[in-house]
């Protein structure tokens, strides 16, 4: 019975170090990744010795999404036209997906799921308000020298700008679960924090348009249902007041019209958008020679250089070692078709429907994460790439988990119409 209790007290533990690592380091969050994963998989054997399936976690249909995709990239390795250890380390890249099932698995009570996320908002809260330390230039001596914008803490611009959108957004449905009699201004305090850190200090153009979105979802949820309608224009309204409110917004947007008028009258793809541009129309041309199946895992880099050296053309320089198109959607599909493609747009899916029967802070908080998601990785590769893959996978969990154990006095929720 005290070994029973003493596993029970630790089991937890390696989510409690995800959610503590994931907005500070990358290294220490892949110590708890494979920690995560050990223990995930003894209680998962457990759990089939004593024929006792978790009903919480067999409730989630994206269980079954992830390890489809992550069964349909290895399948690929047999077609793919990039053979060797390239093409196995791009679906090794994508085993992050089962942190989902994981955290979900081991976080077993109420308290753990709560304490889980409120490890991750302090951390998190941590970062944000360094990078509000850096950017009013106050001495900060816990960062590295060397970054790449005045406010960056421990990632890039991008990652920390998509982060901090996502974290805005959980602590503001989430703020009547703060502790205190006053949690719930301190969850709102903490949002707006976030998304001025993210408009106005940061500069990553996908988190700018990610804080847009999960804004414009909280103004829809916010509305009376006779509303609704007039809310669809809260994301032009919300772009105005940014592009009036924040330099840094307007000078990143402008910056992208720039650039893709450059690339559309010059060809230019040595910007940040013509690169893009250039890796998106070589992804789409790869996805019409191989609709049903694809290049394989891997193939993405190989595919995209044959097609720009086809009829004499030159690959940009610079792009020679990308792995990814910095387009989650188009990396599947030159991966495995258009299949790939809906696969992942199915998987996001099915995180909405998981969603559906939380309580409304939770349910919100986890669709507004998807919709983070969703938004990133029409950028950016963001599952592929690590640390923001990382968080997602991480945070969408920590949501889940909150979802599945209800506190007690929690009300119960209608099962999703059919």
């Amino acid at each position: 019975m005290v070994q029973i209790r003493s596993w029970e007290t630790l089991r937890p533990w390696p989510v409690y170090m995800l959610a503590a690592s994931i907005p500070l380091s990358l290294a220490a969050t892949n110590i708890a990744k494979l920690l995560a994963l050990l223990a995930s998989l003894m209680v998962l054997a457990g759990a089939i010795r004593r024929r006792q399936p978790d009903e919480a976690l067999a409730r989630l249909k994206s269980v079954p999404a992830v390890l489809l995709m992550l069964a349909a990239m290895a399948l690929s390795l047999a077609w793919t036209t990039e053979p060797g250890p390239q093409a196995l380390g791009d679906v090794v890249k994508y085993s992050k997906l089962l942190l989902i099932p994981a955290i979900a698995l081991l976080v077993r009570t109420p308290g753990q799921a709560l304490l889980a996320v409120g490890i991750y908002i302090a951390s998190q809260t941590f970062v944000v308000a360094t990078s509000w330390l850096l950017y009013l230039g106050a001495p900060v001596f816990w960062v590295p020298a060397v970054r790449n914008s005045v406010a960056t803490v421990y990632s890039s611009y991008l990652d920390q700008t998509i982060m901090t959108a996502g974290f805005a957004a959980i602590c503001w449905h989430l703020r009547h679960d703060f502790p205190g009699h006053h949690g719930a201004w301190a969850g709102a305090a903490l949002a707006v924090a976030g998304l001025v850190n993210a408009l106005v200090m940061l500069p990553g153009r996908s988190g700018h348009v990610a804080a847009i979105g999960v804004m414009s979802l909280a103004m829809l949820w916010a509305m009376p249902r006779r509303w609704r309608l007039a809310g669809l224009a809260a994301p032009v309204v919300l772009v105005a007041l940014a592009m009036l409110l924040s330099t840094q917004f307007n000078q990143r947007l402008t910056a992208v019209v720039d650039e893709v008028r450059a690339y559309r009258q010059n060809n230019d793809p040595g910007s940040s958008s013509g690169q893009r541009l250039t890796f998106w129309a070589r992804s789409l041309e790869a996805i019409a020679e191989r609709p049903l199946s694809g290049f394989g895992a891997g193939s993405w880099n190989r595919e995209y250089t044959r097609l720009s050296l086809a009829d004499g053309g030159q690959v940009v320089e610079g792009t020679q070692r990308v792995r990814n198109p910095h387009q989650e959607y188009l990396l599947w599909g030159v991966h495995l078709g258009v299949g790939g493609i809906a696969l992942l747009l199915a998987f996001m899916g099915l995180l909405v429907r998981d969603a559906w029967r939380f309580r409304p802070p939770v349910r919100r908080a986890t669709g507004s994460m998807v919709a983070v998601l969703a938004i990133a990785c029409l950028f950016n590769s963001s599952l592929f790439d690590a640390l923001i893959g990382e968080y997602f996978c991480i945070v969408i969990g920590l949501l889940l988990a909150l979802g599945l154990r209800p506190r007690p006095d929690a009300p119960p929720q209608p099962a999703p119409a059919p």
